[in-house]
């Protein structure tokens, strides 16, 4: 089988996003959760190096879903009954997301104190 062209790829990418922000209650908060850091970034006027590593971390929040709900899919297809097994693997897909959230809150605390209390 034949890769689609590049320009083919990036769009099916952009596809799977909007797929997930008309899908998934959490992605989008996540990306509500980006947009406020953004305005916070500008507001208070981050340095590049805090604004480098807070974008790392939302993206990074925002991928590690995307794994997730891939598959909690993948899970749903190959065996779309309850199954404790199944169960467990979605559980465990979910910790990581939940990981990688408390992680970004854990450094939100470490880099916004420094620009709020000046």
């Amino acid at each position: 089988m034949r890769k689609p062209a590049f320009h083919i790829s990036v769009l099916n990418s952009i596809k799977g996003i909007l797929q997930m922000l008309r899908s998934e209650r959490n992605f989008r908060l996540e990306v509500l959760a980006l947009l406020i850091n953004i305005f916070l970034i500008v507001y208070l006027k981050l340095s590049p190096e805090h604004a480098a590593i807070i974008f790392l971390v939302c993206f990074a929040v925002l991928s590690v879903e995307m794994l997730n709900t891939a598959i909690e899919k993948i899970c749903d297809f190959v065996h779309p009954g309850f199954s404790e097994h199944i169960g467990l693997i979605k559980d465990i897909a979910a910790g990581a997301v939940l990981l990688l959230a408390f992680v970004s809150v854990i450094i939100a605390l470490l880099i916004y104190p420094q620009y709020i209390f000046v």
